[in-house]
């Protein structure tokens, strides 16, 4: 029973340092997340910290509603 347990320790311990442990660069853009959806605000943090935001991503626009297709029909 002791060595299943060491075994299971040391199996859940190398699962956390190769995978489960994020780099400083996942952290720091995990950090800017935030500012990923606006460009303006993304230069305006790069300006002001040197930290460059690597997903800026335009918000798509989102679709003017309609009536319901059944009204269609009537």
């Amino acid at each position: 029973m002791t060595l299943f347990t060491l075994g299971l320790l040391v199996f859940c311990g190398g699962l956390y340092v190769c995978i489960g442990r994020p780099s400083d660069d996942e952290l720091e853009q995990a950090a800017l997340l935030p500012f990923a959806d606006d460009a303006r605000a993304a230069r305006n943090m790069t300006a002001a910290t040197g930290r460059t935001c690597e997903r800026v991503t335009e918000p798509q626009a989102e679709p003017i509603a309609g009536p319901p297709a059944d009204w269609l029909d009537a």
